[in-house]
């Protein structure tokens, strides 16, 4: 919101700008993957009512939730790695190191 604010620019300071693109793309993912985890329990319920309430046990909610969360943040993490591992842009940095003008 403060960068929609602000024309389109950062007007907080730069080690905001991954944790705050994080937590934004996190939470956009954990919410599809256990919407998704949600409907696959209720498609289970409805085709296998009997067989599926057998199966319910608090351990595969927590197992399913720990990997959604890694899943997710796991993937998001490549905000961090790209912002701190340098993406080659004007800094001279990246992969291959300095850049080099031979002209």
């Amino acid at each position: 919101m403060a960068e929609a604010a602000a024309g389109m620019v950062w007007p907080l300071p730069a080690v905001w700008c991954p944790v705050v693109n994080f937590c934004f793309y996190s939470s956009m993912y954990l919410s599809g993957l256990f919407l998704a985890a949600l409907s696959l329990r209720r498609y289970l319920g409805v085709v296998a009512p009997v067989r599926f309430r057998e199966r319910r046990r608090p351990g595969w909610v927590l197992a399913v939730s720990g990997v959604i969360w890694l899943v997710a943040c796991g993937h998001c993490s490549v905000v961090f790695v790209a912002e701190l591992g340098g993406r080659g842009e004007d800094d001279g940095g990246g992969v291959g190191g300095p850049k080099v003008d031979l002209v």
